[in-house]
């Protein structure tokens, strides 16, 4: 690809991505804009001026080595220990938000278009610092929609606007699937992956089985009937401190109404299809659910086998755009029952834009790791401390659903929406 050809793309991307990321700014409430809504998050209107302040530091400032346009705003939108989260309901109201996106955004375009590509500068090679900035804000949209939902579920929106409940029984049966054992090139050397995804290796995965289908709502509605919040023995000493704590009674966006069960979603309250994946839940939750089934979770090696294939592939789906082969990028807020989406290599469905599925494996790091652009994103999360999730949900934007993008989180944490599939050994 030529250069005029790769920066006109550039454009392209990026214009789309801020189109979503303005319309989602204005679905937040004026009164929730710089209110913290939950502990794990910053107020919500710091993520859109997060989003600017990202794109132009790693462009303007670490790629270009220019002078940033505000350093007081620079700061105060960065995510560090020293602007703990309780300083940043400082920021601007919705307006200087607005200008601040649009500023921050022109003189990065400004750049793009003065830029050369071809450079040995690995911040700028091939557009790497504005490629950079596209996936940060497609990741923050979907931090966005999660911190919708919380708001939603803090207004308490009255439930007798629901007026149409779906019938509540089981589906099909679920299908297990034998997965033969096999190699396969784990992680991607791809200029525009993250660090974390690097280096691409060999891995032999054994033989196992796999659910054709993540878990369902409807699964975890018998999970909640039988008793698996109440039984310690389904859970680990750690995850039952934690229910415990928390009181978990279901998962985190869901009510119980008189046995017809509903979740807040990002524009509200909706009622629940039986069919639907069961998200919201945390890794604890994952674990027991689990443990009730007498199945286990999928590792994070066997997770990218399933959506890669023996061939490799970079989507599930293939290695062209999602088409209807996901519910990628917000396109819609309702749910799609399990089975949706096309089957993957190894005839497995539903392996990307659905839900986020908890594996079983620790966020460490590959062979060969080494961290950039920095050591915020990937590296100061390799403890140990992080679960892996891998697949992507319906809000998660396509160039995240790569079978090869990682994310994690503290085995605590549900306000993402985050499942599970099930998988058995051999």
């Amino acid at each position: 690809m030529s250069q005029e050809a790769r920066k006109a793309e550039l454009r392209e991307k990026l214009g789309a991505a801020r189109q979503k990321t303005l319309w989602l700014l204005g679905q937040v409430p004026d009164e929730f804009l710089r209110r913290r809504v939950h502990s794990f998050y910053s107020p919500i209107g710091w993520h859109f001026g997060h989003i600017g302040r990202t794109e132009e530091f790693w462009v303007i400032g670490e790629a270009l080595k220019r002078p940033v346009l505000n350093e007081g705003l620079t700061f105060l939108f960065a995510d560090l220990p020293e602007n703990p989260k309780d300083n940043r309901v400082n920021i601007p109201d919705r307006q200087g938000t607005l200008e601040y996106l649009t500023q921050t955004r022109h003189r990065v375009l400004e750049a793009l278009d003065q830029a050369d590509l071809a450079v040995d500068d690995p911040l700028i090679a091939d557009g790497y610092g504005w490629e950079f900035a596209l996936q940060h804000e497609c990741q923050h949209q979907e931090t966005i929609a999660e911190m919708l939902t919380l708001i939603h579920q803090a207004s308490k929106p009255s439930a007798d606007l629901i007026k149409v409940w779906p019938e509540w029984k089981a589906g099909a049966a679920e299908p297990w699937i034998d997965v033969p054992a096999g190699t396969f090139t784990m992680g991607s050397d791809d200029r525009h992956g993250y660090d974390n995804e690097k280096r691409a290796h060999q891995v032999r995965v054994d033989a196992f089985r796999v659910a054709k289908h993540p878990v369902t709502a409807f699964r975890w509605s018998e999970f909640i009937s039988c008793g698996g919040y109440q039984n310690p023995a389904l859970w680990s000493s750690e995850g039952w401190a934690w229910r415990c704590q928390e009181d978990a009674q279901l998962p985190e966006y869901w009510l119980n109404l008189d046995g017809r069960y509903a979740t807040f979603n990002p524009v509200g309250l909706r009622p629940i299809h039986p069919d639907e994946p069961a998200a919201s839940v945390s890794w604890f939750e994952a674990e027991a659910f689990a443990n009730w089934t007498g199945a286990r979770l999928l590792t994070e090696a066997e997770r990218e086998y399933i959506a890669k294939g023996p061939e490799g592939r970079r989507y599930p789906w293939g290695d062209g755009p999602a088409g209807d082969s996901a519910a990628d990028g917000q396109r819609s807020w309702d749910a799609h029952p399990v089975g949706s989406f096309p089957a993957g290599a190894f005839g497995v469905h539903d392996l990307a834009g659905v839900a986020w599925e908890w594996t079983s494996s620790r966020f460490l790091p590959y062979p060969g790791f080494e961290a950039f652009p920095y050591d915020g994103y990937s590296k100061d999360h390799m403890q140990g401390a992080h679960r892996v999730c891998r697949g992507g949900s319906w809000a998660t934007a396509e160039p995240i659903l790569r079978c090869s993008f990682r994310n994690w989180y503290v085995p605590s944490y549900r306000q993402g929406f985050l499942g599970l599939r099930l998988a058995k050994s051999a």
